[in-house]
């Protein structure tokens, strides 16, 4: 099964029927990152939120020996892989402080062998400070050019120790193209397959295409961004509708949304320990939930979003997205399901006028059936109906679908192709034409916001 191939198969049981999937546990979480900084990069919201009410194992591959360093007062650390390595080891024992976790491992640290190293990234060609392409130059002991068994071997031992039911990764273009980035997934995705326990699930990291583009959007908008780094180079911005990294896919292929608000300070201190790897980060203060909390730059210079919520996609035959989502919600509160993308809301929105048309159709058509009993199932239809529409898209939905009910009742009572009377003057009939305001209208912009859970 390929990784585009999002489903999952059944499971069989007795009379060849599909079992609905079993309810998971999350109690143990291992999250799996190339070099230090990519915990906090990636998901470290995410991460600190499951910190907060699970054991999470973190488990490095490299420790970024061949990274970019911000700051001239570092630099000279370029000259010595060993000793940059160390740096950037203490900026990870800060960064995991603030995120939470208590319990990190380097991979090559498990079976005592050689070390593996970072194999540094060149920028793509066409595809600048987006996508990276590996080094000509990464020896034969770097983690993306070594023989990948031993780091399966290892992981997979890490797998049957720490005994996770939710792993966390890197989706398979490594979140930019990185190759150590892409050697962790194709190692994890290895490691969870052939260790004896068998977590029962397994999530890439990703980013929905939509949330992305208004971030940026959101990022352009801005007049207090800053215009230089640490060391006074210009920062830039993204291309409006440019190339994205991998990390980021379309909204479909998104299973879950958790709002990780309430852990971005901690993001924010963990961004700040790795200091060679960020600069410039800020979070924004502001009283409503916003495309962006804020920004921070890499070594590129490039300005990129603080987003307050984590994505995920559960991998191909690793659980059930409703597992992951049922999961997700039960530790950390009920996390928010992407619908379907960019069309998702127009459609509904579309789709909420036509059921109110229908609706109040038939219910000017029937309502005198058996007084009055098809009044009031019609004055009951009108209610259903508006409040089925908000749950689609919110009070949008709801007033669209009132207001197409309304305007159909009062077409069919004044318009009448070939002289028929549906709606007459006498009290059943004014009761149906003044009544449908409320139950179409009123009623279901009544009820509770807490009612709608995906509101």
């Amino acid at each position: 099964m390929t990784a585009d191939e999002h489903q999952m198969t059944p499971l069989p049981v007795a009379g060849g029927e599909a079992a609905p999937a079993p309810e998971v546990e999350i109690r143990r979480v291992l999250v799996v990152a190339p070099h230090p900084d990519d915990e906090t990069l990636t998901a470290g919201a995410l991460v600190a939120a499951l910190a907060s009410r699970c054991q999470v194992t973190l488990v490095t591959c490299t420790r970024g020996e061949r990274g970019e360093m911000i700051g001239s007062d570092l630099a000279h650390l370029l000259e010595d892989p060993a000793e940059l390595a160390g740096y950037r080891v203490g900026e990870l024992e800060r960064a995991l402080t603030a995120l939470g976790v208590v319990d990190h491992l380097f991979l090559d640290t498990l079976d005592g062998g050689p070390r593996l190293v970072d194999s540094g990234m060149r920028w793509e060609e066409g595809a600048p400070l987006i996508r990276a392409a590996p080094s000509p130059d990464a020896g034969p002991d770097a983690f993306s050019v070594a023989a990948p068994e031993r780091a399966v071997a290892a992981l997979a031992g890490v797998i049957d120790r720490v005994q996770p039911d939710l792993v966390l990764l890197d989706e398979p273009g490594g979140g930019y193209g990185h190759p150590d980035h892409r050697r962790t997934h194709e190692v994890t995705m290895a490691a969870a397959a052939t260790a004896t326990h068998r977590p029962a699930l397994v999530a890439w990291v990703v980013r929905p295409e939509s949330a992305v583009r208004a971030a940026q959007q959101w990022l352009r908008s801005r007049s207090d961004l800053p215009s230089a780094g640490v060391d006074g180079a210009a920062l830039s911005l993204p291309e409006p509708e440019g190339l994205l990294p991998s990390i980021v896919v379309p909204d479909s292929q998104v299973d879950v949304e958790i709002d990780v608000t309430q852990q971005l300070p901690r993001l924010f201190d963990a961004l700040r320990a790795h200091r060679s790897q960020v600069q410039v980060p800020q979070l924004v203060t502001h009283g409503e939930r916003e495309p962006a909390a804020g920004w921070y730059a890499l070594s590129n210079g490039l300005l990129q979003p603080i987003h307050s919520s984590a994505w995920l996609r559960l991998a191909p035959g690793w659980g059930d997205p409703d597992q992951l989502r049922s999961a997700v919600g039960r530790l950390l509160g009920s996390p928010q399901r992407v619908e379907g993308g960019r069309w998702f809301r127009p459609t509904m929105i579309v789709f909420s006028l036509v059921l109110g048309a229908m609706v109040a159709a038939v219910g000017t058509t029937f309502h005198r059936v058996q007084p009055p009993w098809g009044l009031l199932a019609a004055f009951a239809a009108l209610a259903a109906g508006g409040v089925l529409a908000r749950t689609f898209v919110d009070r949008v939905g709801q007033v669209g679908f009132g207001v197409a009910a309304v305007v159909m009742v009062f077409v069919m009572t004044y318009v009448r192709p070939g002289g028929d009377v549906l709606v007459t003057g006498e009290p059943i009939g004014l009761a149906w034409l003044i009544g449908s305001i409320p139950a179409a209208l009123l009623l279901p912009a009544l009820l509770p916001r807490r009612w709608f859970a995906e509101s």
